[in-house]
C-alpha cells in the first residue's frame, strides 16, 4: 500500500481515539521493520545469510527420551 494510504489510517486512528487500531498498526510496522532487517542482512552481507535464516525457522518441540 502506498505511504498515504497508512498516513490516512494513523490519522483516522488517532481522530477516533481508536487504541486498537493504533497498537494494530504499531505491531504491523514492528513486523516489517523486523522484514526490512532480515531482507537486508540476507542481501547485504553473505556471512550473516546462515545465521539469519537460522532466525526465521521455528523451534522445534523438545524430544522425549525413552527409558
Amino acid at each position: 500500500m502506498r505511504a498515504l494510504h497508512w498516513r490516512d489510517e494513523i490519522i483516522r486512528a488517532g481522530r477516533a481515539g481508536d487504541m486498537r487500531r493504533i497498537d494494530q498498526l504499531a505491531a504491523q510496522l514492528e513486523q516489517a521493520e523486523e522484514a526490512r532487517r532480515l531482507l537486508q542482512a540476507l542481501t547485504h552481507c553473505p556471512a550473516c545469510t546462515a545465521s539469519a535464516t537460522a532466525w526465521m525457522v521455528p523451534p522445534t518441540p523438545p524430544i522425549e527420551s525413552n527409558p
